[in-house]
C-alpha cells in the first residue's frame, strides 16, 4: 500500500504572491483532497515585496504548515541586484557600466545561486525533524529558488533510499533562457554542477514541458527513466469563486487588451506589440497591464508617446482574473530566443478556462502555439512581426467573445488531475 505521507518543501507560498506560487499550492490543496497528510516547510516571512493575502485561503485546513525562520533575503522582482540579467538595464556610462559591473560580481559571489540560499540550512534541520518523528518517506521539492534543491542533496545524503524524492524544476536552471549570456563564468559552472548533480541524485526530476525534459535528457541520456512532464495548470475552484465574488466580469467603457504578468528587458519588447495594436482599425482602445514592469521598458513606452498603455500593479489572484474576463483579448507575452520555444505560462491554461480570445506573442515556434490551435484558444504571432501580429488581432476581432472551452478538453490541464499525476509519482 502507497505511504500517502508527504513533505514539501515550498519556498514560494502564500502569503508571498505572483504566479509562481501557485504549482505548489495548488499541488498541495488537491494532495490533500487525496487524502495524504501533507506537511511543509516554508519560509515564516513572505519571500517577495508582492504579497497576495487571498492566496491564504486555498490552504488546506488539515496541511501542516511549518513556518521556518531563516537568512533568505527579502526582494522585489525586478530588482537589479536579483535579476541575472540586470545589465540590459545598467547606465551607458563607462563610470557607471564599471560600478554596475563590480555590484554584479559582488552579487555573483555572495548569492551563486539565488538570495533564499540563507534559508536553506534551517529548511533543511526542520526536515530531518519531520522525517523522523512522522516517519515520512516521500518528499516533494519544487524550483524557484533552485538553491532548495541542496535541502534535497542532503537529505538523500543522510537518508538515501528511505525516502523518495521528485526535484520540481518547473523551469530549466542550467538551460534557462540567456543565463549563459548574463552570468559570470564561474557562476554558470556552479549552477551545471549543482544541477547535474541534482538530477543524479533525486528520484524523479519534474519539468512544466516535454521540451524541457527532453533537453535535458539530451544531455543526460539516462534522465529519460527518472523524469516526468507535468505542466502547470487551471484551479476549476477558482473559478466557482470568481463568479461568486464578482458575478459579473470587470466592465471597461472601451475596447481592452489585458495583460497579467511581468515586462521585463528579458522577457521580450513589448513595442512591436504595442505598434501592431495601434494599426488595428480600432476607434477607441487600451492596453492594461496588470502585475510588474521593468522601468527602463516603461520608461521606453513613455517615450513612445503610448498614453493608452495602463499599468495597475499588482492584483490579487481573484481580482487579476476579473480583469481578464472583462478584456476583449487577453495578452500572452514570451521573450524571443530558443529557451522560451519550449515555456509555457502559468496564466495560459487560465485564460483558455476563462474562454477569452488569447492573442500570444513571442519566438518563431512556440509550444503555446499547439496549445492554442489544439484549443482553437486564440492565435500566436512572432513578438517582432508586427504586420503578423495585426493580422492575428484582425482574425480574433472576428470571433465571439466568450467561446468556453469545453471542459473534457481542458481536463488534462485541471489542477486535480494534474496532481494526481503527481502523486502517481510516489510508489
Amino acid at each position: 500500500m502507497k505511504d500517502k505521507k508527504i513533505l514539501m518543501i515550498l519556498n514560494e507560498f502564500p502569503p508571498t504572491g505572483q504566479s509562481g506560487v501557485q504549482r505548489g499550492l495548488k499541488f498541495l490543496k488537491y494532495t490533500c483532497r487525496a487524502g495524504w497528510e501533507a506537511h511543509v516547510i516554508t519560509p515564516k516571512n513572505p519571500v517577495r515585496k508582492v504579497v497576495d493575502y487571498s492566496l491564504l485561503s486555498d490552504i488546506p485546513s488539515e496541511a501542516h504548515i511549518h513556518r521556518v525562520t531563516g537568512f533568505g533575503i527579502n526582494t522585489v522582482t525586478e530588482s537589479k541586484m536579483v535579476h541575472a540579467r540586470f545589465q540590459e538595464a545598467a547606465p551607458q556610462r563607462q563610470p557607471e557600466k564599471l560600478f554596475w559591473a563590480f555590484v554584479k560580481l559582488i552579487n555573483d559571489l555572495l548569492f551563486p545561486y539565488d538570495k533564499q540560499i540563507g534559508w536553506m540550512p534551517f529548511a533543511l534541520v526542520k526536515a530531518i525533524k519531520l522525517i523522523n518523528k512522522h516517519k515520512i518517506r516521500n518528499v516533494y521539492i519544487t524550483a524557484f529558488p533552485y538553491s532548495v534543491f541542496w535541502v534535497g542533496l542532503a537529505l538523500k545524503l543522510i537518508y538515501g533510499n528511505r525516502i523518495f524524492w521528485v526535484a520540481d524544476y518547473r523551469d530549466a536552471w542550467q538551460f534557462a533562457p540567456l543565463l549563459d549570456k548574463y552570468v559570470l563564468p564561474f557562476r554558470l559552472k556552479i549552477i551545471t554542477k549543482t544541477d547535474d548533480l541534482v538530477l543524479k541524485r533525486c528520484d524523479v526530476a519534474l519539468f512544466v514541458t516535454e521540451n524541457i525534459q527532453e533537453r535535458y535528457i539530451q544531455k543526460h541520456p539516462w534522465l529519460k527513466h527518472k523524469s516526468a512532464t507535468i505542466t502547470n495548470g487551471y484551479d476549476e475552484d477558482d473559478f466557482v469563486k470568481l463568479h461568486s465574488t464578482f458575478p459579473k466580469p470587470k466592465q471597461f467603457d472601451c475596447f481592452t487588451f489585458m495583460y497579467m504578468g511581468k515586462i521585463h528587458v528579458s522577457y521580450g519588447n513589448p513595442l512591436p506589440l504595442l505598434n501592431a495594436i495601434s494599426q488595428c482599425n480600432l476607434p477607441k482602445f487600451q492596453f492594461i497591464h496588470i502585475g510588474s514592469v521593468d522601468q527602463t521598458v516603461q520608461d521606453s513606452i513613455s517615450k513612445a508617446g503610448i498614453d493608452w498603455y495602463k499599468f495597475e500593479g499588482y492584483k490579487p489572484h481573484l481580482e487579476a482574473l476579473n480583469y481578464s474576463s472583462g478584456a476583449d483579448i487577453n495578452i500572452i507575452m514570451l521573450s524571443d530566443d530558443p529557451e522560451s520555444e519550449h515555456s509555457y505560462t502559468g496564466k495560459l491554461f487560465e485564460l483558455l478556462r476563462l474562454g477569452k480570445p488569447i492573442l500570444a506573442v513571442g519566438p518563431k515556434n512556440s509550444i503555446i502555439k499547439q496549445v492554442l490551435d489544439q484549443t482553437q484558444g486564440g492565435k500566436y504571432a512572432h513578438i517582432s512581426d508586427i504586420d503578423q501580429i495585426v493580422s492575428c488581432i484582425n482574425e480574433l476581432l472576428t470571433l465571439p467573445q466568450n467561446r468556453l472551452i469545453p471542459l473534457q478538453i481542458l481536463h488534462q490541464y485541471s489542477r486535480e488531475h494534474l496532481t494526481k499525476s503527481l502523486l502517481d509519482l510516489y510508489n
